[in-house]
């Protein structure tokens, strides 16, 4: 099970393992300039196998810190061997300012033991590079499940990473289409000692609904202080999905997330929450009426409550395809690529690579504007010389028909003679 990092899901690797015993406790994948000192024991003389570097546990720095380090010295791979032989899987850590780009795995300190003890007894050369290495055949977890992929959502209605995913998502959503089926899962608390109350119209500050004490607390990054609202709203959520199907849930979250948190001041209320519903031309009270029974009665909420429990996911959100619990960045091109790598195969991901479509979008649309611009150019060039062309022609033509006049009046004209006789009187009348 890949941990963190861009995990190839549903890929097989075969990876040769290096090794670098920390002294003193120090590890030296916390420090680059170790690492960079000795990187020609790190270097794969094979094409065939992929560099996977074995990393020790400490408190030097953080494992994403150390999968950067990983990653800087060309390791294609980082195996961690944990101090316990207990892994958790809540090592998701792509919040990380910068993301650690290779799959980082977890191991058992037994396992690990077992690594160390091979490569300190290995017979070594005379640079002191290990002659014979450990080859680790890698399988990571992916399902192709009929042609479907499912999504299933653990997370809380004021969860600003998942409101961002509905807001990311939507265009690999609309290019997946019917293919793609997701399924929300809202976090609820249990606190016996705390009040509850019923009432969907009840704006206290009362964090539980029921007898089964199902609550909801606050959050400090939005500044939410009423953990009442966020109760409301995980149920509110939860009905509009049971009764209005996916495509117009998905809507409702994304509005939901672009009016009411998706801003400098989030307004996380039921007001806010009406709005949407009103653009998405949503029923309110069936909605209300709908939200009511899921608090009188057994369900919805029992059943989030439960697979809570089961899959042990303490923290939110998370993040399961076809089963398989997702590690790695939640930014949607990921997520996509690792549908189409370890759970989808299909037309969609082989030929229609959304990225791909983006950029030949963008490239298209400049095309067409360059090419405008220059059919633009061309026109305006050619009538300025057509212009022209008829400027001339009809100065041409103006000149001909002058000369052509002026020739026809002279042939036309008969010179007039006048012969005086030669003895003439003039006689003059009184």
């Amino acid at each position: 099970m890949g941990n963190f990092g861009i995990i190839p899901y549903g890929k097989t690797l075969l990876g040769k393992i290096y090794y670098l015993p920390q002294k003193d406790g120090t590890n030296y994948w916390c420090n680059p300039n170790i690492i960079t000192e000795n990187q020609d024991l790190y270097l794969s003389d094979s094409n065939e196998y992929v560099p996977v570097y074995f990393v020790d546990h400490s408190i030097g720095c953080s494992y994403a810190n150390k999968a950067l380090n990983v990653q800087s010295a060309n390791g294609k791979v980082m195996l961690l061997a944990s101090d316990s032989n207990i892994i958790e899987e809540e090592y998701n850590i792509d919040d990380f300012i910068e993301k650690p780009a290779i799959p980082s795995i977890i191991i058992t300190k037994d396992f690990g033991d077992i690594i160390r003890e091979y490569y300190k007894y290995a017979k070594k050369d005379e640079n002191g590079r290990v002659e014979k290495h450990i080859i680790l055949n890698m399988k990571f977890s992916g399902v192709k499940q009929n042609g479907k992929v499912e999504i299933d959502l653990f997370f809380r209605s004021d969860d600003k990473k998942v409101l961002n995913f509905f807001l990311e998502f939507s265009y690999y959503r609309r290019l997946l289409g019917d293919k793609l089926i997701i399924t929300p899962h809202y976090k609820y608390s249990k606190y016996v000692n705390e009040q509850t109350s019923d009432d969907i119209s009840d704006k206290s500050g009362i964090p539980c609904v029921k007898q089964s004490h199902m609550c909801a607390t606050t959050n400090s990054e939005f500044n939410i202080k009423n953990p009442r609202s966020i109760l409301l709203e995980n149920i509110r959520q939860s009905c509009i999905y049971q009764e209005y199907g996916l495509n117009n849930y998905y809507n409702y979250m994304m509005r939901f997330g672009e009016i009411c948190l998706n801003k400098e001041e989030p307004d996380f209320s039921e007001e806010c929450s009406n709005k949407t519903v009103i653009i998405h031309a949503l029923i309110y009270s069936r909605i209300q009426e709908c939200m009511k029974n899921m608090i009188e009665r057994e369900g919805k909420i029992e059943e989030d409550f439960l697979i809570f429990q089961k899959k042990k996911l303490y923290t939110v959100p998370d993040m399961y395809i076809n089963g398989v619990p997702y590690r790695g960045s939640w930014y949607s091109k990921y997520i996509f690529d690792t549908i189409c790598s370890g759970f989808l195969d299909d037309e969609i991901c082989r030929n229609k690579n959304p990225n791909d479509i983006i950029n030949n979008t963008y490239i298209n649309v400049r095309l067409i504007f360059i090419l405008i611009f220059i059919i633009s150019c061309v026109l305006i060039l050619s009538l300025i010389f057509y212009k022209k062309y008829i400027d001339s022609e009809m100065e041409s033509n103006y000149n001909a028909k002058i000369e052509e006049y002026t020739m026809n009046s002279i042939s036309q004209y008969k010179p007039f003679s006048f012969n005086a006789p030669k003895s003439s009187k003039l006689e003059m009348t009184n």
